[in-house]
């Protein structure tokens, strides 16, 4: 278990090391060209620009859900003994649900990045704003991204066999959230990559003793 974690770590230490440049590259070069594009080919058809205009935020109704629904169904199943990988993933999911909430809400005020809608409304707004709580400056990471893809990533930590299918959903939430102007192409993949340091350090964090013993 041990040689597990340590591989985990250091997939995580390289990952965010190379993600730092290319979240520069994307910035600067990436972001803008992707946004026009989808402005200029996906919304130049008047059903999907009717389709996604309004689409919404049901975010914050699904950690509730979450959170609520793995309390009870942890507490009915420890309470009887049952302490299998379905009561253990409640457990993280009871954690992890607020958890990555919070810091998608945190790292928003820290960042204060323009979010693609109003960049595109105003281009003059693009860029960072860090701390300045500006309104339509909430775009990085990506809520969704940091939010769903923790709770796909413990799933898939205590069922394994279904990481396909959540990888696969993790990759059409984030094309669905750039095909729809809702966030930049760099909101995106950093939001996924903190969804997963995230998720491990909730685990590490819940489970260690018990994986030690």
């Amino acid at each position: 278990m041990t040689d597990v974690t340590d591989t985990t770590s250091r997939w995580l230490a390289v990952s965010g090391i190379l993600l730092i440049p290319f979240t520069v590259v994307c910035v600067l070069y990436l972001d803008i060209p992707v946004a026009t594009f989808v402005r200029d080919h996906l919304y130049a058809n008047r059903h999907w620009l009717r389709a996604t205009s309004d689409l919404p935020d049901l975010l914050l109704g699904v950690v509730v859900a979450a959170t609520i629904g793995s309390c009870f169904f942890y507490l009915l199943r420890s309470g009887k003994g049952i302490l299998d990988r379905a009561t253990l993933l409640a457990k993280e999911i009871l954690w992890l649900a607020p958890a990555s909430y919070l810091a998608k809400a945190l790292l928003k005020i820290a960042f204060g990045r323009s979010n693609t809608r109003y960049w595109l409304s105003d281009p003059s707004a693009y860029g960072f704003h860090c701390f300045q709580m500006k309104e339509h400056c909430e775009g990085f990471p990506s809520g969704h991204m940091l939010v769903m893809v923790a709770l796909l990533a413990a799933g898939w930590r205590f069922y394994p066999e279904g990481r396909p299918f959540g990888i696969v959903l993790s990759v059409l939430l984030g094309v669905a959230l750039i095909a729809t102007n809702y966030h930049f192409l760099s909101d995106v993949v950093v939001g996924g990559y903190l969804a997963i340091l995230l998720e491990v350090t909730i685990s590490r964090l819940l489970f260690c003793r018990r994986r030690t013993s």
